[in-house]
């Protein structure tokens, strides 16, 4: 443990993370922990639509600023230490190895993303009014975030198991790669031997869905919709995500906040565009907001 602190100390020599953006020590002159600034959280899994609702509120004339996202500082801040402290060659890309890196992190730093987050600091002549931070998931991160970035607000998307993976399945987006090294995993498999998701080895996944609900998804590969290993690998994603995050006992916590004006739940079916005014109307009424309209 104590190693992996302090390698990671060792490779937060201040650095530019982007415009306006940075973490480390020491910091330049003029910058300020990001706890200072009005800051906006979106949690959420995968499949939930972040980035669809990040869009609205730029287009509902929301002035803010994108922090660089939660792949690029697991990649630079979580990874990069870990692949450094293990001197072996690995797969970061693969999601899988991604999400147990992010596990191993938060065994030593229990607030994980979040107190990556909560260790940023800003130069407020770079950045707009409000800054938006994509993403949170799970307890811990929320419950660190909470307390250590008191000006904070967070809104939870949350849609429908089916609709999240239907969406990881469409979206085709070269991120969600995982390494198969075992030859039995790259066999091919009939439609006709798919009766569940045991049949593609992944039993657990059934604990994510009702029976009519896998029947459909299974039928998705004699559709030809999608094969049987694309299929695979994106419940292997879906199912280890879900394991690593309670998006249940996170919805819990934000629930109980909401009292306080900090958090909102969104289900994601609904128009972005109107979940984006709900957003701006209930968690930025009091921030400076200029609109581009």
């Amino acid at each position: 443990m104590q190693q992996l602190v302090n390698t990671t100390r060792q490779n937060l020599f201040f650095e530019h993370l982007s415009p306006g953006v940075g973490v480390g020590f020491p910091v330049p002159k003029d910058w300020f922990p990001i706890k200072t600034f009005p800051l906006l959280i979106i949690v959420g899994m995968t499949g939930v639509g972040k980035s669809t609702i990040t869009k609205a509120l730029a287009e509902e004339g929301l002035d803010f600023t994108l922090l660089p996202n939660r792949r690029a500082l697991t990649e630079r801040l979580i990874i990069a230490p870990m692949l450094k402290m293990e001197e072996k060659v690995v797969q970061p890309h693969c999601r899988i190895q991604r999400l147990t890196y992010a596990r191993l992190y938060r065994e030593y730093f229990p607030g994980g993303m979040g107190h990556i987050l909560a260790s940023l600091h800003v130069n407020p002549q770079e950045v707009n009014s409000i800054l938006v931070f994509d993403s949170l998931r799970g307890v811990n991160e929320v419950c660190y975030a909470a307390k250590a970035l008191e000006n904070a607000k967070f809104v939870m998307l949350t849609a429908p198991n089916m609709v999240r993976l239907e969406r990881l399945l469409k979206r085709h987006d070269p991120f969600d790669q995982i390494a198969n090294q075992n030859l039995e995993d790259n066999r091919q498999i009939f439609p006709e031997a798919l009766t569940n998701f045991a049949s593609l080895g992944i039993p657990e996944a059934s604990n994510y869905f009702t029976p009519r609900e896998e029947q459909e998804i299974l039928e998705l590969v004699n559709k030809r919709v999608v094969t049987d290993v694309e299929l695979r690998d994106k419940l292997k994603i879906f199912v280890e995500e879900s394991q690593n995050y309670d998006s249940v006992a996170t919805k819990q916590i934000l629930e109980a906040m909401d009292t306080s004006d900090r958090s909102l739940i969104i289900d994601a079916i609904a128009s972005p565009q109107e979940s984006a005014k709900v957003i701006i109307s209930r968690l930025c009424k009091s921030v400076d907001i200029k609109t581009n309209k």
